[in-house]
């Protein structure tokens, strides 16, 4: 049964009406990196489609060409709303967040997986803003969404990885999650056994 959290983000003013967004499996934290900077860590929202905007717009064109394998420019509203809407159970994302100055909410961080219809496998992608990369971010949304995964009855991720994206194939490396890799079509296939929760 869902955990309900009633925390700063915990409700959502929809329609005139107060409600409750439910957040499966995981509860909102902070982390902090190796380096000691904090992060808030959390389950995505609907509302996040223009922190999405964001997020992209503040990566690198080699950032955005290796989560996306395409040199947009902008992502369109309907690849935001797609991303950002999830069931939280065969689709789920968790977002890494810090805020400005101002106060205002940013992403630095996403990692997600989309479960193939009627298996216990998802497909898994990470992406993080070129400011907070090889800081360990990417391995804690990981392993964080690989927690949430099992508990959602998911056993494997697999996932596309270009071969000059290094940094993926070495933080999956490190993490000891290269179980299965081939080389096809230009783009290495990955998947690898999540491991049983704890």
């Amino acid at each position: 049964m869902p955990r309900i959290c009633v925390g700063s983000r915990g409700l959502t003013l929809r329609g005139g009406y107060l409600v409750a967004v439910a957040s499966p499996n995981f509860d909102a934290r902070v982390i902090e990196l190796g380096e000691g900077t904090k992060v808030h860590l959390r389950p995505i929202l609907p509302e996040d489609e223009a922190l999405l905007h964001e997020a992209v717009a503040a990566m690198s064109e080699r950032t955005v060409y290796f989560r996306f394998f395409s040199p947009i420019k902008r992502m369109s509203d309907a690849l935001a709303h797609r991303l950002a809407v999830v069931d939280y159970t065969d689709r789920f994302a968790l977002v890494a967040t810090t805020h400005r100055p101002t106060g205002a909410e940013r992403i630095v961080g996403v990692a997600r997986y989309d479960r193939a219809r009627g298996t216990d496998v998802a497909e898994v992608a990470v992406a993080v803003i070129d400011e907070f990369q090889r800081r360990g971010l990417g391995s804690v949304l990981l392993t964080n969404l690989a927690r949430v995964a099992r508990q959602n009855g998911i056993k494997t991720f697999s996932l596309i990885v270009l071969p000059e994206n290094r940094e993926m194939l070495g933080l999956l490396r490190k993490m000891g999650w290269i179980h299965q890799a081939k080389l096809t079509g230009g783009v290495y296939e990955i998947s690898f056994e999540l491991p049983e929760l704890a």
